[in-house]
């Protein structure tokens, strides 16, 4: 399975903040809409970078920054520094990059348009689903369902 198989089953809705923004405001975008990473844009709605809830904790709150006065574009993860992936990019693959750099979430890319974020469940999910298919075609093939 890849990445843009997983995309069209959970949708490619992208969550987007203005990267003039308080944290605050991402705090409460990322709360709201139950999610753990947006897109930073510019004025011009380009992407200029994201923001994960691990961002918010280690260069806001650990740091003791109040989030009302601290803008988004000051914590983000600058857009030449984002871990994404590509829609053709297998599912293992993206496991392997989302367990290697330490992230939950990962930004997928059809050429260089982002296209939709996976999260580490939605992987998670998607690996169950498929075990489950192979133990169920095992299980039918060993009960005879199947000639062979």
């Amino acid at each position: 399975m890849v990445a843009k198989s997983i995309l069209d089953v959970k949708g490619r809705k992208i969550y987007s903040i203005s990267e003039d923004a308080q944290v605050s405001v991402a705090v409460e975008e990322l709360v709201t809409k139950r999610i753990g990473l947006l897109v930073i844009k510019n004025i011009d709605g380009g992407v200029t970078g994201v923001i994960s809830e691990r961002d918010i904790l280690q260069k806001c709150v650990q740091q003791k920054r109040d989030t009302t006065q601290t803008k988004v574009k000051e914590i983000m993860t600058d857009k030449n520094h984002i871990v994404a992936a590509s829609e053709e990019d297998d599912i293992h693959h993206l496991m392997n990059i989302m367990t290697e750099k330490r992230i939950r979430h990962l930004p997928i890319f059809k050429g260089s348009e982002m296209s939709g974020i996976i999260s580490i469940g939605d992987i998670i999910k998607n690996m169950v689903e498929i075990k489950e298919t192979e133990i169920r075609s095992l299980i039918d093939y060993i009960s005879g369902k199947y000639p062979g």
